[in-house]
């Protein structure tokens, strides 16, 4: 019994070393390729993370950073004015579910040259970083989504238990659809943006002040907090526990000045807090 336990502590003891041997090991990077540039970019992922950034020429250029790497586990081709971007499946190893380690491919693009990009991911997060583009369009299972310092036109993001953040962008019109992901907007504005979860929480911070702002959550909580104090504003709220902080609100006709502009923030079981 003891020479059972001792080998127990000692197989566990060397796979610890081994594990953290293993997360040690620095990180690779590996190019896939230099594109040409072009108006649509699509993506599908299964693991793999991605992040976009601007590139520092007019060309798209594609690396990946991990591990265990090799170029196989991205399939490019170049469709007339598109460029398509699928992850190959790869046979399965342990250190695959280790999501501290996960790879990432990296995506520069010239800035102004994309007009579309679409996202199709599984269990990938993807982080989208100082681009104008026209539109995006984003369907992920449990990936995380960010986009920072953006400039889109019309962005539709729909997730099923991934977060959703977005910092310090013009969005001109936005939608973003999610089961239980979080979703936290900060210093962002636009012309109508419209936000529903089921069981997520909606932060919108340093907001400021546009046209018509949609938050709904069934059962999270919806927080927004204004940069500077509306100028007009009509709100619409429900939920269990609400309270507005906002300076000249009018209780009774729910309005701050003429009411030219909506805000909308409706939970079924949580609590709403304006100000």
């Amino acid at each position: 019994m003891k020479r059972t336990i001792l080998a127990v502590l000692l197989l566990g003891i060397v796979g610890t070393a081994i594990f953290f041997l293993y997360i040690k090991q620095p990180a690779k990077t590996i190019t896939i390729g230099e594109y040409e540039a072009v108006s649509h970019l699509d993506v599908s992922l299964d693991m793999l993370n991605t992040e976009f950034i601007n590139s520092s020429d007019d060309k798209i250029h594609v690396q990946i950073k991990g591990h265990q790497l090799n170029k196989n586990m991205v399939n490019i081709r170049e469709e007339y004015n598109r460029l398509v971007m699928e992850e190959q499946q790869q046979k399965k190893k342990w250190t695959d579910h280790i999501h501290i380690r996960q790879t990432t491919i990296l995506v520069q693009l010239p800035k102004g040259q994309l007009k579309t990009l679409t996202l199709h991911t599984d269990d990938s997060n993807l982080n989208i970083n100082d681009l104008v583009l026209e539109s995006v369009e984003v369907r992920t299972s449990a990936g995380d989504v960010i986009l920072e310092n953006m400039s889109i036109s019309y962005a539709d993001i729909q997730s099923k238990d991934g977060s959703v953040s977005i910092a310090e962008s013009t969005i001109e019109n936005l939608s973003i659809t999610t089961n239980a992901g979080d979703v936290a907007i900060k210093e962002s504005k636009g012309i109508t943006h419209k936000i529903q979860t089921v069981d997520g929480q909606i932060y919108i911070t340093e907001a400021k002040e546009q046209p018509k702002v949609q938050a709904k959550s069934a059962s999270g909580d919806i927080r927004i907090h204004y940069k500077k104090t509306p100028d007009s504003l009509r709100l619409t709220t429900a939920g269990e526990d609400i309270e507005i902080l906002l300076p000249h609100y009018n209780k009774k006709a729910h309005i701050i000045g003429k009411g030219v502009n909506m805000l909308s923030a409706e939970t079924e079981d949580g609590a709403v807090l304006i100000k």
